[in-house]
C-alpha cells in the first residue's frame, strides 16, 4: 500500500509538472523572437539556460550524493521556480528573458539532479524501461491537456497572451512542492569521499560510461546548433501562430506516447545499442526537413516524426543511462554527463546565433535558415555513428515489460517533464 501510495504522489507530479511548467517552456523560443531577440540573443538564450541548468548539477549532484537527501532540494527550488516563473510574464525586453530563464534553469538543475537520482534509487535493473515509460506518458498527457486547452486562448501570436502558460508554470510548482512534501524518503549514507576532480578522472575506468558521454558531447555540439533557430524558423520564416504552434505540439506527444507503448517492451527485452544508434541517425534529418518543408501540414508530419524519436529517447536512453550509473555516485555521475554536455551545448548554441546572423549579411533569412540547418543536420548524422560501439551493460538483468500503461509500480522523467530532443 505505502509503495502504491509513493507510486501515485510520483506520477502526480510528473504529471502536473509537465502540464504547467513543460508546457510553457515549449513557448520560450517563441516569446523571446515575439520579444524581438535578434538570433544572437537567440543563441545566447539557449546557450546560458543550458550550460546553467547542466553546469549547475555538477555542483547539486556532489552535494546531493554528500547529504544523502533529494527532496528538501527538490522542495526549495519548486518554491524557487513558483516566483520565477510568474515573474516571466512581465519581462520587456530579450535581455530581461535571458535573465530571468538563466535563474530559472539554475533552479530547475537543483530539481533535475535530485529528481532523477531520487527516481533511480526506487528501481532495479529489471524495470527501468517500463518505469519511464509509464510516467513519461503520464507527463505526456499533461502536457498534451494543457496545449489543447490553450489552443482555444492562445489567439495570434501576442506575447501577452504567454502570461497564462506561464501562470500554469508557477501553479504546477506550487503543486509540486506540496506533493513532494508527503513522500517519505529516507537518508543515504553520505558518499562524499573523494573530491570532484577524482571522480571526473574514474570516469574513464566506467567505459561503458565514458563512451557514451564522449559520443554525446561530440554530437551534442550539431544538436543545439539548431535550438536558436527553430523558433526563429517557425515564427519569422514559416509565420505561424501560437495556437499552430501548440497544435503542432500535441501531434508530436501524441506520437510520443504511442511509440513509447512499443519502445518500452523492445528495451526491456532486448539490447538497446540499436535503438540509440537508429535514434541518433534519424533525428539528423530534422535539420534537413526544416530547411526545405514550407506548409502547416508538412511541420505536422515533422512533429509525428519527431514523436516518434523522442518515444525512443525518453525510454530507451535514460533507462541505458541509469543501468551505466556507478551505485555509489549516481546523482554526482549524472550531473557528470550533464556538465560536460552542458558546456558544449553552450558552444553549440552560441554558435548555431552566429552562424545564422553571419549568412543573414549576405542572404535573406529564409535562405540563410536552410543553409544552417543543412550544415547542422549533416553534422548531426556523422556524428551518430559514434553511438555504433556502445554497450549494453543490463542486457540480460532485465525481465518483459507487460501492461505498462496499467500498473503503477514506476516512476518518470528527470524534471518530472517531457524531454523533446529535436
Amino acid at each position: 500500500m505505502e509503495i502504491h501510495k509513493t507510486m501515485v504522489l510520483i506520477g502526480s507530479r510528473s504529471f502536473i509538472v509537465a502540464a504547467g511548467a513543460s508546457t510553457a517552456a515549449s513557448f520560450i523560443g517563441v516569446y523571446g523572437v515575439l520579444l524581438g531577440a535578434s538570433p544572437i540573443e537567440m543563441g545566447f538564450l539557449q546557450a546560458l539556460a543550458n550550460s546553467i541548468s547542466n553546469g549547475a548539477q555538477i555542483l547539486f549532484g556532489r552535494i546531493s550524493d554528500a547529504s544523502g537527501l533529494r527532496k528538501p532540494w527538490i522542495i526549495g527550488a519548486s518554491a524557487m521556480l513558483a516566483v520565477l516563473w510568474f515573474s516571466l510574464s512581465y519581462v520587456t525586453g530579450p535581455l530581461e528573458l535571458i535573465l530571468i530563464y538563466s535563474v530559472i534553469s539554475l533552479s530547475s538543475a537543483m530539481i533535475t539532479v535530485n529528481w532523477f537520482a531520487l527516481l533511480t534509487d526506487l528501481t532495479g535493473h529489471g524495470n527501468r524501461g517500463s518505469f519511464m515509460a509509464r510516467i513519461s506518458n503520464l507527463s505526456s498527457i499533461g502536457n498534451m491537456i494543457t496545449l489543447i486547452i490553450l489552443t482555444f486562448f492562445l489567439k495570434g501570436d501576442e506575447k501577452s497572451l504567454l502570461i497564462i502558460p506561464f501562470t500554469l508554470a508557477s501553479i504546477s510548482y506550487v503543486l509540486s512542492a506540496i506533493i513532494v512534501s508527503l513522500l517519505k524518503e529516507s537518508k543515504k549514507r553520505s558518499i562524499f569521499r573523494k573530491s570532484f576532480i577524482e571522480n571526473v578522472k574514474d570516469v574513464k575506468k566506467h567505459g561503458d560510461f565514458y563512451r557514451y558521454l564522449r559520443a554525446m558531447m561530440f554530437q551534442g555540439f550539431f544538436w543545439s546548433m539548431a535550438w536558436p533557430i527553430f523558433p526563429i524558423t517557425v515564427i519569422a520564416v514559416r509565420n505561424f501562430t501560437l495556437p499552430m504552434i501548440a497544435v503542432l505540439t500535441v501531434v508530436n506527444i501524441t506520437a510520443t506516447i504511442i511509440i513509447q507503448i512499443y519502445t518500452g517492451r523492445t528495451s526491456d527485452r532486448g539490447n538497446r545499442v540499436p535503438l540509440i544508434f537508429i535514434n541518433r541517425l534519424l533525428l539528423g534529418g530534422i535539420p534537413f526537413m526544416y530547411a526545405f518543408f514550407v506548409s502547416f501540414y508538412e511541420f505536422i508530419f515533422i512533429e509525428v516524426y519527431s514523436g516518434v524519436l523522442s518515444g525512443i529517447q525518453n525510454v530507451v536512453m535514460n533507462s541505458y543511462l541509469m543501468d551505466l550509473l556507478p551505485d555509489d555516485n549516481r546523482a554526482e555521475y549524472i550531473s557528470i554527463m550533464n556538465g560536460f554536455n552542458g558546456i558544449v551545448y553552450f558552444f553549440g548554441s552560441v554558435s548555431g546565433g552566429e552562424l545564422l546572423e553571419y549568412l543573414i549579411g549576405f542572404i535573406p533569412l529564409h535562405m540563410a535558415v536552410e543553409y544552417s540547418f543543412i550544415i547542422i543536420g549533416t553534422g548531426r548524422i556523422i556524428t551518430s555513428f559514434l553511438f555504433i560501439n556502445l554497450n549494453d551493460p543490463g542486457r540480460n538483468k532485465r525481465t518483459p515489460l507487460l501492461n505498462i500503461l496499467f500498473r503503477f509500480n514506476n516512476a518518470g522523467l528527470p524534471s518530472g517533464s517531457i524531454i523533446r530532443q529535436r
